[in-house]
C-alpha cells in the first residue's frame, strides 16, 4: 500500500528525493576526493624515501610549519645554515630552494613561470633526470651564474622545436643562458615540474634582493632519521645562537621534519579535510530531511479521509503509523540508493579525469561514506517520517472522516 500510495505521485515523490540523493552523492564525492588527496600527498612523501629530511623557517614545534613558505613566518634560514650542513661527513646531500613567480620572456613567448632557486644537489636528492645539457653545478652557486634550466614543457613552449641550449630567457629583469633542459618529470606536492625554471638559489636570491632561504633538504646517510633531526637542530642553534639548553622545540626558529612527520601531517591534514567537506554535504542530507518531513505532512492531510475510512473499519493506529513510515523510509532508502550510485560514479568519473592531468590520483571505492549515506539516509527516513506518521495515527475516526 506504501508503494502504491508513493507511485500515485511518483513526480511528487521523485522531487522530494531529490534533497536526499543530492546530500548522499555529496557525501561520497567529499570522501572520495579527499581519501585521494590524502593517498596522492602520502604516496609523494613516500616517494622520496625515509632518508630525506626538510628544514623550513618557523618554530620548532611546527605550529606555523606547514604548507608552502609564507612571509608571516619570519624567515631565519640561511646560506651559512646551508654551507655549515654541507661539512657534516654524514649528510649525504644538502640542497637549498628559493622559489618565485616571475614573467620569463624567450624571442617567441612571454610567461608567468615558477622559478626555483637550488643547488646542484637537487639532481640527488630528488632524483632529477637530464634530457639534454647539464644541471646546475656547484660552481654556478658559488658564482651566482645567471643560468637556467628548463621544465621539458617550458622548453616547448618557448623555442618549439629549436635546441635552447645556449639560447637567452629574460627571467623578471634578467637575462639567463639556458644550459639544460629536464625529461618529463610530472608533479611534485601539486607543482608541476615540467613548467618550473631551475636556477642557481644565490643567484635568484641576489635578483629578489632577499638573504634568506626558504627551504633546506637534507639527504642523510648512515644514521636514523631521528638522530639526524637532533643533530641538525644543534648546529642550527649554534648557528643562530640560540639560548636553548633544554632543547625546547618553541623556542627554535626553524623546524626539521622527518618524512614520518610529514607523512603523520598528510594524513591528519586529510581527515580533517575529509570531515570538514562531509559536515558541509552532510547540510545537504538535513535539508532533504526536513522536505521530507514536510512532503509526509501534506500528505497525511491530504489523505485525512482514508485514515479515518481504513481506523473506521478496524485499523488500528500503529497499522497507520507503520504505513506512514514505511513510505518515508521507503522514499530515503531508494534515494540514499541512487545518491550511492551517483556519488561513486562521479567520483570516479572525476578522478580519471583528474588523473589526466596530474599523475598520481587514483579512485577507490569509499566504503565508509557509502555506509555512512546509506546510514544516515535510514536515519532521516526514521525520524523526520515519525512525526508525520505519529500525526495520521492520532487523528480519531469520525474527525477525520468529517474532513473535507
Amino acid at each position: 500500500m506504501s508503494v502504491d500510495s508513493l507511485w500515485r505521485n511518483k513526480r511528487r515523490a521523485l522531487l522530494t528525493m531529490l534533497g536526499i540523493v543530492i546530500g548522499v552523492g555529496s557525501v561520497i564525492v567529499m570522501l572520495a576526493i579527499g581519501q585521494a588527496a590524502e593517498r596522492f600527498i602520502l604516496s609523494q612523501v613516500a616517494s622520496f624515501g625515509s632518508d630525506l629530511l626538510f628544514i623550513r623557517n618557523g618554530p620548532g614545534d611546527g605550529k606555523q610549519a606547514s604548507g608552502p613558505p609564507t612571509t608571516a613566518v619570519k624567515q631565519t634560514l640561511t646560506e651559512h645554515d646551508y654551507e655549515a650542513l654541507q661539512r657534516q661527513s654524514w649528510i649525504r646531500a644538502v640542497g637549498a630552494n628559493v622559489y618565485s613567480q616571475l614573467l620569463v620572456e624567450s624571442p617567441t613567448k612571454s610567461l608567468r613561470v615558477q622559478i626555483a632557486g637550488s643547488a646542484e644537489s637537487e639532481v640527488v636528492i630528488y632524483n632529477v633526470e637530464i634530457e639534454s645539457g647539464e644541471f646546475i653545478g656547484a660552481e654556478d652557486v658559488t658564482g651566482k651564474a645567471r643560468i637556467a634550466v628548463l621544465g621539458h614543457d617550458l622548453a616547448h613552449d618557448f623555442f618549439g622545436e629549436e635546441d635552447p641550449l645556449g639560447k637567452t630567457v629574460k627571467i623578471g629583469k634578467k637575462s639567463y643562458r639556458v644550459i639544460g633542459v629536464l625529461k618529463p618529470a610530472g608533479t611534485r606536492f601539486f607543482t608541476n615540474l615540467d613548467r618550473q625554471i631551475y636556477v642557481p638559489f644565490s643567484s635568484l636570491m641576489e635578483q629578489l634582493n632577499i638573504e634568506r632561504l626558504q627551504f633546506i633538504s637534507v639527504k642523510i646517510g648512515d644514521v636514523s632519521a631521528s638522530e639526524a633531526q637532533e643533530r641538525i637542530r644543534g648546529i642550527l642553534r649554534d648557528k643562530h645562537r640560540l639560548d636553548n639548553p633544554e632543547a625546547d622545540l618553541a623556542k627554535d626558529d626553524f623546524f626539521v621534519a622527518t618524512q614520518e612527520d610529514t607523512a603523520r601531517r598528510a594524513g591528519t591534514i586529510g581527515t580533517i579535510l575529509q570531515v570538514l567537506l562531509s559536515s558541509v554535504a552532510a547540510i545537504s542530507l538535513l535539508v532533504g530531511g526536513v522536505g521530507i518531513m514536510n512532503i509526509m505532512y501534506v500528505t497525511v492531510t491530504e489523505r485525512t479521509r482514508e485514515i479515518g475510512l481504513r481506523k473506521a473499519i478496524g485499523a488500528q493506529s500503529q497499522d497507520v503509523l507503520r504505513q506512514f513510515l514505511a513510505e518515508a523510509i521507503f522514499l530515503t532508502v531508494v534515494a540514499g540508493v541512487i545518491g550511492i550510485l551517483s556519488g561513486v560514479t562521479l567520483s570516479f568519473v572525476g578522478l580519471q579525469v583528474l588523473a589526466v592531468y596530474q599523475d598520481g590520483w587514483s579512485f577507490a571505492m569509499p566504503w565508509n561514506g557509502i555506509g555512512l549515506g546509506f546510514g544516515v539516509s535510514v536515519l532521516i527516513g526514521i525520524v523526520f517520517g515519525y512525526f508525520p506518521a505519529r500525526r495520521a495515527a492520532q487523528l480519531h475516526p469520525i474527525e477525520a472522516l468529517r474532513y473535507e
